[in-house]
Formats: structure tokens, C-alpha cells, sequence
């Protein structure tokens, strides 16, 4: 593929996937790019898939746990989950996150209730 795909996030319908946490995605031939927005109190859980994740913070708190480890992240910052690695994540605070999060290589499902 030579050719560039131009993708507008308004043209992608958002997803909720658990409670208070929306998703859209796009996928490039060899990793997907998610953008997820959590409301105040939202919690994604523990899960693990086999492709590295690149989680940047755009807006908002966010408690990641990753294998056991709890750290929180803040605008401007970046959280690197290996493959296969449990990892789950909660909102701190009380305003909206904002995240895209890289997947590679690409994530053709995603997680949600009913996917694990």
C-alpha cells in the first residue's frame, strides 16, 4: 500500500465496551491505533493480549496495573505494556481521560465484556 488513508475520529462511531469507557479504532495493515475516552470512575479490567501497547495520555488521570504494579499517568505521558502482560486500568480524579494507545503488531478484536 503506497497510498495514505486520511481517518477523522468524528467519523468513527464510538463503542462502549464496559461502563463509562468508549472506544474507536483504526486499523493500519500492521498495528491499530484505539482511542479510548473514560468518564470519572470508569475501570477497564485486567487483561492481556499477545502485542506490545503504547498507552499516551492525552487527558485526564489513570491508574494503570500492569501485572501487580500500579502507577498513574498524567497528560504528556506514555505507559509501555509488553505483550501478554495483564494489565488493567481506573480513572483517578474526577475529570474525563483521554488515551491512544498503539497495538502491535495489529489487534483485528479488542477487548469488551464479552471478549476477555
Amino acid at each position: 500500500m503506497t497510498d495514505v488513508r486520511a481517518v477523522a475520529w468524528d467519523d468513527i462511531p464510538a463503542e462502549e465496551v464496559y461502563p463509562g469507557i468508549t472506544r474507536q479504532v483504526v486499523h493500519g495493515e500492521r498495528q491499530t491505533l484505539v482511542r479510548y475516552v473514560y468518564q470519572p470512575g470508569s475501570v477497564f479490567p485486567q487483561h492481556h493480549h499477545p502485542q506490545e501497547q503504547v498507552t499516551a495520555v492525552l487527558r485526564g488521570r489513570i491508574e494503570f496495573d500492569v501485572a501487580g504494579t500500579r502507577r498513574v499517568f498524567g497528560p504528556g505521558e506514555v505507559a509501555v505494556i509488553p505483550g501478554d502482560v495483564p494489565h488493567g486500568a481506573r480513572v483517578v480524579g474526577d475529570e474525563v481521560v483521554e488515551t491512544l494507545n498503539a497495538l502491535s503488531p495489529r489487534r483485528d478484536e479488542a477487548p469488551g465484556p464479552n471478549r476477555g
